[in-house]
């Protein structure tokens, strides 16, 4: 099998375009601004948001555990870009978990980011298993989407190429 090169940024690409889509079912006008510390730009009743996106894929086997670092250099990114135009700052997190057809949506502010997460060496660390995010979203100021039991079709093309 050829190596997918392009993997990692169409994955972000569709953490970005998930937000994007969340954003507007809550009635928010979006734009994608692609800048250093900033992936999205929304608006709401006036109020301005800079939306940094992270997106993860977890499969089951993997060797990759389900805590994400937060890395402190690139929430600074975003509080600068946010300042620069007068505006809140927001971490979105996109989790998919492609063995379960899970794909999670957490967004916060980064105040309240900072001062729920723990903070480790270089950042904040965030537990997706089930128990540790149960409790973290007990906390309503992080805004939780969830899709489950996606279909994705099971006719391959490529073992029909004649």
């Amino acid at each position: 099998m050829l190596r997918q090169t392009r993997a990692p940024k169409l994955i972000g690409d569709f953490g970005e375009g998930l937000v994007t889509y969340a954003l507007i079912r809550k009635g928010f006008e979006v734009a994608c601004v692609d800048h250093v510390g900033a992936d999205l730009i929304a608006e709401k009743s006036g109020n301005r948001f800079a939306i940094s996106v992270k997106t993860r894929l977890f499969r089951e086997g993997s060797k990759e555990s389900l805590v994400f670092v937060v890395e402190k250099s690139h929430l600074e990114k975003l509080e600068n870009f946010a300042e620069q135009f007068g505006m809140l700052p927001i971490y979105a997190l996109t989790v998919c978990l492609a063995d379960k057809r899970i794909i999670q949506l957490i967004m916060m502010r980064v105040s309240d980011l900072k001062e729920t997460l723990p903070e480790v060496k270089h950042g904040y660390s965030l537990r997706l298993s089930e128990k540790s995010l149960s409790e973290l979203l007990k906390n309503p100021k992080f805004d939780y989407s969830c899709w489950k039991d996606e279909t994705i079709g099971q006719y391959d093309f490529a073992d029909r190429v004649s």
